[in-house]
């Protein structure tokens, strides 16, 4: 890995911002195939009924302004992670695709990317956040108890199969300062 430099974490809005963030879900999808190579089915299916094929083409879209935000982190020579939200209803978003790509591992960049989604996502008026996970991803479950969420209902339909792997999170976001 290169020498570790400031971190910086903005908003994607540009046309090649985009598209890097959409480069970033592709890497997230082969991390998940790799991670879940014994039980193929389960990334297919999680990936196809999320409608994933068609989300890549529309990211500015269902995770640009007003509808939601893409944040990316940087550092002076790449862009290390990701995460996104989306617009639920007028108080609740839902948080989405939040990968740090491997050689960034250990740089705390999972944490300081939950941290500007929760407040971005409240600077924009939104009270309520939510997201869903593989049971399996327990460094992920772990970091999103460390902030707060709790365990909730379903509030998505999976396929049957799918739906004893699933969790889903929620908490109130802080008021913007």
């Amino acid at each position: 890995m290169r020498p570790s430099t400031t971190v910086t974490i903005h908003n994607a809005v540009s046309p090649l911002e985009i598209a890097a963030f959409g480069g970033l879900i592709s890497e997230y999808t082969a991390w998940c195939r790799e991670r879940y190579k014994n039980d193929p089915w389960l990334v297919e299916m999680a990936f196809g009924h999320q409608g994933l094929d068609a989300e890549l083409l529309n990211l500015a879209e269902l995770y640009g302004p007003p509808n939601g935000r893409m944040l990316m982190a940087e550092d002076a020579y790449e862009v290390l992670g990701g995460v996104a939200y989306k617009r639920v209803d007028a108080r609740t978003c839902e948080m989405k695709r939040m990968f740090v790509r491997t050689t960034a591992n250990g740089r705390g960049l999972g944490r300081m990317l939950c941290q500007a989604v929760m407040t971005t996502a409240a600077q924009d008026g939104y009270k309520v956040m939510r997201l869903d996970t593989s049971r399996e991803m327990v460094e992920a479950i772990g970091l999103y108890k460390a902030f707060g969420f709790k365990e909730v209902a379903p509030f998505i339909t999976y396929p049957e199969r799918m739906r004893p792997m699933m969790i889903f999170m929620e908490r109130a976001l802080d008021p913007p300062a």
